[in-house]
């Protein structure tokens, strides 16, 4: 039963080695391309383990594999968190996968691309399955050495370059502090294993050491999470990678300093003690209103959605920040954590689509620049409603995913009484509605260029991730009860630690 939490590591992890020694085989048999295929299957595979491991954690609550005994041994636990995000990391990887079989066939050295795609998906894993920081570190490199070389993966231009060694720079600072980060808590614990962690510091009192910790976990996750001021690299870095990477990027990437935010603040500073959920509000509210007002000045389709990523991360801390205010009510929290949560499930649908679909025009066109793709949409029509349907639920129409989390972030700040936070996502959602709407209008109802008559619809494999991705928003939006029990019981396994 325990060795169920492996398959979800081992699966991709193996297949990342397995990929380049099937491509030097398939190519002497002169099939290399079914390699693309096989990915997809090795994601599948993935992804199916992720689901068949969600009636145990339901069941036992927690599942603890020790690699070494604690205190100081490394160890893998898996809660209804841990396996909510290993969910949202899944399946946008294993439609990614598919994805790249047609938007990737003119690269070249794609056995290095899916094997970096399937260790970015199986370090991501490790990162929300590890039990302790020691572990959770070794997982979060991995996971960002992956994701430095795939925004370079097309290196024959200078900005891939660029744009990589730029995250690269940023996220190793953001490393470095974390790295301190956790040896002043070992240090002042004696141990890295989160149980432990949890019982040293449950009976702490407040001191400018433990803020000064908390300053720095901020900071190391927050670097990968994109919050305002460390967002720097995020919209260089969307650009420049391939479509399929930029939605791996938003969609999921950077949801993991959200987990380890949410995952290590929750679990080692109790919000009785430290009061540090009027701080990640500030964050979530600078956040959400900077990229706002990014986002309108932007000509270049990526880098509008990669502003359009930040604002959504900061409606995201928005509804966790509530869950770390004291004082708020325990009903509150799980609301405001259960939305922020639910939130990061239909953010990694919505804006994975959004960028899959920008891809799509980009692969047929071989532009980014808005004015360019004026009218696109006409001679794509799939492409175009998954597009337009991605724009209205990021926007959060009734009836669509994105109204039922971001409604959740909101009622959670109202009913724990913080209507300042309340008012500013309110807002910031409704100025957001400005550029979605100047999306849908430029792509989908302009009239398209005379340069557009060779266009066509995108290929199968192009399709197919979109049209299920749409499937998935319109499921969630109309039978949204599933998805806010998960979410539910993913924020109550942080909450009552």
């Amino acid at each position: 039963m325990m060795q169920e939490i492996l398959y979800p590591l081992l699966i991709p992890f193996l297949g990342a080695i397995a990929i380049p020694l099937l491509s030097i085989i398939l190519r002497k048999m002169g099939i290399e391309r079914a390699r693309d295929y096989i990915a997809a299957v090795i994601a599948l595979g993935n992804i199916v383990s992720v689901v068949n491991l969600y009636q145990t954690v339901s069941t036992q609550g927690t599942i603890t594999f020790y690699l070494f005994e604690p205190p100081t041994g490394a160890c893998l636990r898996v809660d209804m968190l841990s396996w909510f995000m290993s969910l949202v990391f899944s399946n946008l990887g294993f439609l990614v996968t598919i994805y790249s079989i047609a938007y990737m066939e003119k690269d070249t050295g794609l056995d290095k691309y899916y094997a970096l795609l399937l260790a970015l998906i199986g370090g991501m894993n490790l990162v929300v399955y590890a039990g302790d920081l020691f572990t959770l570190f070794v997982a979060w490199e991995l996971m960002s050495l992956s994701s430095y070389t795939l925004v370079s993966f097309r290196k024959e231009t200078w900005e891939p370059v660029e744009a990589g060694f730029k995250y690269l720079i940023m996220s190793a600072f953001g490393s470095a502090t974390l790295l301190y980060a956790i040896s002043l808590l070992y240090g002042l614990t004696g141990t890295l294993n989160f149980e432990a962690l949890h019982q040293a510091l449950l009976s702490t009192e407040a001191n400018p050491s433990l803020y000064i910790i908390i300053g720095m976990l901020v900071i190391g996750f927050g670097v990968k999470a994109s919050i305002v001021p460390l967002h720097t690299w995020l919209p260089d870095a969307h650009p420049a990678a391939p479509s399929s990477i930029s939605a791996m990027l938003s969609g999921v990437v950077i949801k993991t300093g959200v987990y380890g935010i949410l995952r290590i603040l929750l679990l080692a500073f109790p919000v009785t003690v430290l009061d540090y959920g009027t701080i990640i509000a500030v964050f979530a509210v600078l956040t959400m209103t900077v990229g706002n007002i990014m986002a309108l000045l932007q000509e270049d389709i990526k880098r509008l959605l990669a502003y359009s990523s930040i604002v959504n991360i900061g409606y995201i801390f928005a509804g966790l920040s509530v869950g770390m205010m004291n004082g708020v009510g325990e009903a509150a929290a799980t609301i405001g954590v259960a939305g922020g949560l639910l939130h990061i499930l239909n953010h990694s649908i919505m804006k994975g689509m959004l960028f899959l679909c920008a891809g799509a025009f980009i692969h047929e066109l071989g532009t980014r620049n808005l004015d360019e793709l004026r009218g696109i949409g006409r001679k794509m029509p799939v492409t175009a409603f998954c597009f337009f349907m991605g724009c209205l639920a990021i926007a959060g129409v009734p009836g669509l995913n994105g109204f039922v989390s971001k409604f959740m972030i909101i009622w959670g700040a109202v009913k724990g009484k913080q209507l300042v936070l309340a008012a500013l996502t309110l807002i910031n959602s409704a100025f957001s509605v400005a550029y979605y709407l100047r999306l849908i209008h430029i792509i989908i109802f302009a009239e398209p260029r005379k340069e557009m008559e060779h266009i066509r619809e995108a290929p199968l494999p192009i399709l197919i991730p979109l049209v299920i991705l749409t499937i998935q928003i319109l499921f969630i939006g109309i039978w949204w009860e599933p998805a806010v029990e998960i979410a539910e019981k993913a924020a109550e396994a942080v909450l009552k630690m």
